[in-house]
């Protein structure tokens, strides 16, 4: 008689659960569900995505504007009152637990997986347009608006950004590394919820609207770098591409950003960042230097004059007289952009910030990436004003055709400007890399129950829903499109804030009250 050997018993889910690992099933499927109806809908009649999410942006921004402005506000006094407050001495993970990383690339993946390729984009966009149409200070296109478009610009990629960031990171990292709990955006109720916390209702509904803000700002991020690649390839080849060109170079960048997701955070996403940051190290630096650059230090030491008086007065504008819409389409536009990216930016910082003191996160996380903006935004923006106001460019001109070409017409002014400018192409387009690559790890993270290492094919499926979503918003609305989806996708978090804010004080003072560890 032949005897059989029976094969082992495969586990439970099969190939499928061999691919993405344990998932939390209810998320990812809603997640999926509704990403995939969005696809549909902008597929099919794409007119109808832009007119349904262009009219709840208007609304939002119009209804509800003053009420973005001053919840950041109270996130940039609240947070920095927890720095330098007692709290400020508590660790995140263990009392003698050491960072995880060097400074220097903590501080390169903050800007690779935050707003690095926004950098490149907006430097020389938006300092222009807010000179040549200052809202308010300063008579527009006159000497007095240019500190003030410096000023504005700073406003909108420092303490506001990078508060709600932080103060979204801190509310996750906290429970996680002080008490072992899983790293998702739910954990953080955990001030309120407790031990119920991973089963609650309001816990999974607030890792749903992280993973649908993630999925909406960071596609949004996506489609705004294929504008500037766009322009680059045509600056540098010569080559004019459509909407298919456009998608195939959104394919070619899907393919990139998951399979640096795939190799790791200690690996790819890390050599990338420090890459990245190097990189625009450099070329900045050859702006400043064969710049105007004594002008250049005049308008970066004047900026941060300019932002410290001028603040509470930016923070709190809401045009009440003029209502010229300006505001909806900047300083709204961009506490909602940072708001929809502030889950997954916020939870990948708080992933990279294990053994640093909450004093140490928040300084690091909000006054280090501010004043590197102060920095960049005055030799880049300073020198497209000055090249554009003594006439030596027409950089204005060309932004208002495409705003990706300002980075562009700029680097015509420097010595090897044709070589800068493929620099800064490869950089863009590693920045958009590093940038999905930080998304798709961290939104495969919350589909995996808060595991610090997904599993590879977990993060391709997340990756692929960023990128589809990216298509169908390009193709449906372009800039404006882009700009609605992003405000569409950030709202419903800013009222989550509030209550992960109300949570986190509920856990420090307990932390003080009774230590854990």
């Amino acid at each position: 008689m032949t005897e059989t050997t029976e094969a082992p018993p495969r586990a439970a889910g099969g190939y499928w659960s061999s691919l993405v690992g344990e998932i939390d099933h209810k998320l990812f499927w809603a997640t999926a569900a509704f990403t995939l109806c969005v696809v549909a809908v902008g597929i099919s009649s794409p007119d109808t995505l832009e007119g349904v999410s262009g009219t709840v942006k208007d609304y939002l921004s119009e209804s509800f504007g003053w009420f973005y402005l001053f919840a950041t506000a109270a996130y940039i006094v609240i947070g920095f009152g927890i720095a330098f407050s007692r709290y400020g001495n508590l660790t995140l993970g263990a009392a003698d637990e050491k960072p995880e990383f060097s400074f220097f690339s903590w501080v390169a993946m903050l800007f690779s997986c935050g707003i690095g390729v926004g950098y490149i984009l907006w430097a020389v966009a938006e300092p222009l347009y807010h000179y040549m149409q200052t809202p308010y200070l300063a008579e527009p296109g006159t000497p007095e608006a240019l500190p003030i478009a410096l000023n504005i610009a700073t406003l909108h990629w420092g303490f506001h950004t990078w508060m709600i960031y932080s103060i979204v990171g801190l509310c996750i990292a906290f429970p996680a590394f002080r008490y072992g709990k899983p790293m998702t955006i739910g954990i953080s109720l955990y001030g309120l919820l407790g031990e119920r916390t991973q089963d609650s209702l309001w816990a999974k509904l607030l890792d749903f609207l992280g993973a649908f803000a993630t999925i909406g700002g960071v596609s949004t991020t996506l489609g705004f770098g294929i504008i500037s690649l766009n322009y680059g390839i045509s600056h540098l080849f010569g080559v004019e591409i459509g909407t298919g060109g456009k998608l195939i170079l959104m394919t070619a960048l899907i393919a990139l950003y998951i399979f640096s997701a795939m190799s790791g955070l200690k690996r790819g996403i890390q050599y990338l960042s420090n890459f990245n940051v190097i990189t625009a190290i450099i070329w900045g630096s050859i702006i400043l230097i064969f710049g105007p650059t004594t002008d250049l230090l005049n308008y970066m030491v004047h900026d941060v004059g300019g932002y410290i008086s001028n603040f509470a007065y930016m923070s709190f504008w809401t045009d009440p007289i003029g209502k010229s819409g300006w505001l909806n389409w900047w300083t709204v536009f961009f506490i909602l952009w940072a708001t929809s990216w502030a889950p997954f930016t916020g939870g990948f910082i708080a992933r990279i910030s294990r053994g640093r003191t909450i004093r140490e996160y928040v300084l690091g996380a909000v006054i280090v990436p501010t004043a590197i903006g102060i920095v960049w935004f005055s030799v880049v923006g300073g020198s497209a004003i000055y090249y554009e106001t003594n006439g030596t460019l027409e950089i204005w001109e060309a932004v208002q055709a495409d705003v990706g070409a300002g980075i562009y017409v700029l680097l015509e002014a420097m010595p090897w400007s044709t070589v800068l400018s493929y620099v800064v192409f490869i950089n863009m387009a590693v920045f958009l890399v590093t940038s999905a690559d930080s998304a798709s790890f961290f939104v495969a993270m919350q589909m995996a129950k808060g595991e610090y290492e997904p599993k590879p094919g977990l993060k391709v499926i997340c990756g692929l829903f960023l990128g589809s979503l990216a298509m169908v918003l390009l193709m449906s609305g372009g800039l404006k499109g882009l700009q609605a989806a992003s405000i569409v996708a950030g709202s419903p978090f800013a009222i989550a804030i509030i209550v992960m804010i109300w949570s986190l004080l509920r856990m420090l003072r307990r932390e003080i009250a009774n230590p854990h560890l």
